[in-house]
């Protein structure tokens, strides 16, 4: 009632719910866009869940969602092919997945609801459906969600809390009162207690417990210098054949200096950015994951005279009886040189999320490491951690990297950061 109260009364245009599980966020959705459609003729509205199958279990197959709120005497058609219902006045109501973005594009939205917003790509809003709501300050979108870690959900609820067009709802379960305290009780004696505050309090605070690199190891790399006497460079890349991103990124000893994202399976066109890559930060290694496309990817950069790191993360590792593949020991690998400080600081904000994301587990008595899958990362993140990735994968390969001391630019700027350091040093004892 509060959210439709200050929807009528037009307090805001965009209303972002944080409300707990089983809290009928997407009921309230549902009914207000069926209401939006039967109160304005000749207008489209979207129900979005993070993916098509999801929208179409969710909406249109559960009897107690679609079918019982549908009021039938306004409804001119229903098409469960396209997924829409036409009315009367001719409104319609389109019931979209995220993972489809093109299927979005070109729909003249009055008004939409992101159900499950944590999970729905950020560009989906960003680049589609901002344009479109733009059109008028009387289109709207309502974001509902539960947190799941401390993702692109978390900075528009920071965000929103200083723009006067948003309206926040938190509804935590303690409060809500929908879910029998008996129940609640089991519950938060079954679920770890960071996990029960994520999904029944509505806390942004990820489970840390089993996360490999935690946050605040990351965040301390930002205060440490460093002053290298020679140059490493290497090309790695993450196809991320099943993910969101193809990412190819350049390293300087530790610090990732350009990140190129695409998203494409093209293995030609991806060899080549990398090669471009390659022959602009005149390094002839790169890392490449030769899982999936990413084998055809590195025989053409090797046909080409790379030297070329084959990185199959499902292969033994080379510590066989600490770790139980080459991703849980390329990634311990990853924890360990950010811990001891000898990694620059990860710019990009995402990447240092993903990093950040990644659980591990003991598989057997004897403490062999071995890391969540990835679909599970991916739940958390809303998407693929194909940055971490590649991140992690540059960060292995500079291992065999050759020290390229003869490039004079790099020399003059470390001399210079000496000089500057002992100068610093010098002022500070006197």
């Amino acid at each position: 009632m509060e959210i439709l109260r200050a929807f009528d009364e037009h307090k805001a245009r965009f209303f972002l719910l944080n409300w707990h599980r089983r809290a009928h966020k997407t009921t309230l959705i549902l009914n207000l866009l069926i209401r939006e459609c039967i109160k304005n003729p000749k207008k489209i509205y979207g129900y979005i869940a993070p993916t098509y199958t999801q929208a179409k279990a969710i909406i249109w197959r559960d009897p107690n969602m679609l079918e019982r709120y549908l009021p039938a005497d306004f409804v001119k058609r229903r098409n469960e092919s396209e997924l829409y219902v036409e009315f009367n006045n001719g409104s319609v109501l389109a019931i979209k997945g995220a993972d489809n973005p093109d299927s979005i594009r070109g729909q003249d939205f009055e008004g939409v609801g992101l159900d499950e917003w944590a999970l729905i790509k950020p560009m989906v809003w960003e680049e589609i459906l901002r344009p479109i709501i733009t059109q008028s300050d009387k289109r709207w979108a309502m974001f509902a969600f539960t947190p799941k870690g401390r993702n692109h959900a978390y900075d528009y609820w920071v965000k929103a809390q200083k723009l006067d067009d948003w309206y926040i709802s938190l509804l935590t379960a303690s409060v809500s009162k929908l879910l029998p305290e008996a129940e609640l009780a089991k519950t938060k004696a079954e679920m770890p207690p960071t996990l029960y505050d994520q999904e029944f309090e509505c806390s942004f605070i990820a489970d840390e417990d089993n996360v490999l690199i935690p946050t605040a190891d990351v965040d301390r790399l930002l205060g440490i210098k460093r002053f290298p006497g020679e140059m490493r460079k290497v090309i790695s890349c993450d196809p991320s054949q099943g993910g969101d991103e193809c990412v190819i990124m350049a390293f300087e000893n530790t610090e990732a200096v350009e990140t190129k994202i695409m998203h494409i399976k093209d293995t030609m066109l991806i060899a080549g950015e990398i090669a471009v890559m390659m022959n602009r930060y005149e390094t002839n290694l790169c890392a490449i994951d030769s899982i999936g496309i990413g084998a055809g990817i590195c025989d053409r950069l090797r046909e080409l005279g790379k030297d070329v790191e084959y990185i199959n993360s499902a292969e033994t590792a080379g510590e066989e009886h600490r770790f139980a593949n080459r991703r849980a020991e390329m990634w311990w690998y990853a924890m360990e040189q950010i811990r001891k400080g000898n990694v620059a600081y990860p710019k990009d904000a995402e990447l240092r999320r993903e990093l950040s994301s990644v659980h591990c587990r003991v598989v057997s008595s004897n403490g062999k490491i071995q890391l969540e899958p990835k679909d599970k990362t991916k739940e958390l993140l809303g998407r693929s951690p194909d940055r971490a990735d590649a991140f992690v994968y540059g960060l292995w390969a500079l291992q065999r990297a050759t020290p390229d001391t003869e490039t004079s630019d790099y020399g003059n700027k470390v001399a210079g950061n000496r000089e500057i350091r002992s100068r610093t040093v010098s002022a500070m004892a006197a």
